[in-house]
């Protein structure tokens, strides 16, 4: 019979590879501090140093804003600090105390394939200082999740004000970029842990919570079935912010993006899954 982890710290080491568990290469991984990687810690960051990222975020897209960067990079570094974090959650622990000198940022190059074309991406990875967090131990109830939005809205402040000053992109709009993130983020370890409808309304207590910084009207979940084929069915995250890539060059409305409406974005999910799993689509 397997020993039970008997720490804090022993529970988030037992939990780690289920965490980091995804299909994508390019999904954010965990690790613990020191971890012997070249980095930089997010608490560390100012906004004299933030349009270097912004430039990493966006190289593929020469033509992006400062603006598109800022949102790229918000995007990216939300979603590879709340991805572990939701992950822990839906395993009764919940960040309770820490601020973003406890994260350092990687990026880690992935190598990519698609109709013919190859190149090389960024994938951001976080290392977690865990002696300088505090974690709640509790099963999840609306206090606990109360409790959870308000930590999360005290560790994002310094970067959204940061991203704010280095890019002019207005605060509502970093906020609604990193809900987007959380949205995802409980989503994906909602099915990596067999729980994505209890995972699904955690994450719809802090979206629609009215007053919070994260509070996103538009921000929620969809399911998606396909007609001819019923018994393919995902859910599907709908944002509640933008990501700005519709304003460079040949860029467009993402999928799930705020902007685009409800039948076309139906429309691209189905085509998606279609692909996915290999169905003829009947005219």
């Amino acid at each position: 019979m397997p020993v039970a982890p008997a720490t804090t710290q022993d529970k988030l080491v037992h939990l780690l590879s289920a965490i980091n568990r995804d299909e994508s290469a390019f999904s954010p991984r965990l690790s613990f501090a020191p971890n012997g990687l070249e980095g930089q810690n997010i608490g560390a960051l100012t906004s004299a140093d933030l349009p270097r990222l912004f430039k990493l975020a966006t190289v593929h897209y020469p033509s992006a804003d400062i603006k598109m960067g800022a949102a790229f990079s918000m995007g990216r570094m939300s979603w590879a600090i709340l991805r572990p974090i939701a992950g822990y959650a839906m395993n009764n622990m919940w960040l309770d105390d820490a601020d973003l000198a406890a994260f350092t940022l990687h990026l880690r190059q992935v190598s990519w394939h698609k109709n013919g074309q190859s190149g090389t991406m960024n994938a951001a990875d976080i290392s977690l200082d865990s002696a300088q967090t505090a974690w709640r131990l509790a099963a999840s109830d609306e206090d606990v999740v109360a409790h959870f939005t308000q930590m999360l809205e005290q560790l994002f402040t310094p970067l959204v004000e940061a991203n704010h000053a280095a890019s002019g992109l207005a605060k509502p709009a970093l906020w609604r970029l990193v809900g987007d993130s959380l949205a995802t983020a409980f989503l994906v370890q909602g099915e990596n842990f067999n729980c994505v409808m209890p995972a699904m309304r955690i994450a719809e207590q802090i979206l629609k919570t009215k007053g919070g910084k994260l509070f996103a009207k538009q921000s929620g979940f969809i399911q998606i079935k396909l007609p001819e084929r019923p018994e393919i069915s995902e859910w599907f995250r709908k944002r509640g912010g933008c990501c700005r890539y519709y304003t460079s060059d040949g860029g467009e409305y993402c999928s799930t993006c705020v902007l685009r409406d409800e039948d076309s974005m139906i429309a691209r999910l189905q085509t998606h899954l279609r692909d996915k799993y290999a169905v003829e689509h009947a005219a």
